[in-house]
C-alpha cells in the first residue's frame, strides 16, 4: 500500500489544494496521513478543514497549533509555549466554525 505524508498546512488552501492534487494525480496513493498545525498562521482555517474532514482518504492528529486554538473554542488556559502567538491564535479561533471542534478532538 501506498500512502502520503501532509504536514505544516497552517490554513494555507492554496498549498493544500496543490498537494492534494499532485496526490490524486498519482493515482497510487490508498491514504494520505496528515500529521497536525491544520490550521493557524494562514487565514483559510475553514476552508482547510473542510477540504480535509470532506475526504474518507485522510487520517489526522492535532498538532500544536490545533491544540492551542482548541483550548481557546474551549474557553481553556493558552499554553504558555505559545504565548507569542496568542493574539494570532485568538483570531483564528473567532473565525474558526465551531462545527469543526469535535471533529478536531477526535
Amino acid at each position: 500500500m501506498k500512502f502520503a505524508i501532509i504536514a505544516d498546512i497552517h490554513g494555507n488552501v492554496p498549498a493544500l489544494q496543490s498537494v492534494l492534487e499532485e496526490i490524486d494525480n498519482k493515482q497510487d496513493i490508498e491514504q494520505i496521513y496528515c500529521l497536525g498545525d491544520m490550521i493557524a498562521i494562514g487565514p483559510d482555517t475553514n476552508e482547510v478543514l473542510e477540504m480535509l474532514l470532506s475526504r474518507s482518504d485522510i487520517s489526522m492528529i492535532t498538532g500544536n497549533h490545533d491544540e492551542a486554538v482548541m483550548t481557546l473554542l474551549k474557553g481553556e488556559k493558552h499554553p504558555k509555549s505559545h504565548a507569542y502567538a496568542k493574539q494570532h491564535h485568538q483570531w483564528i479561533a473567532e473565525r474558526m466554525d465551531s462545527s469543526f471542534l469535535p471533529k478536531l478532538e477526535s
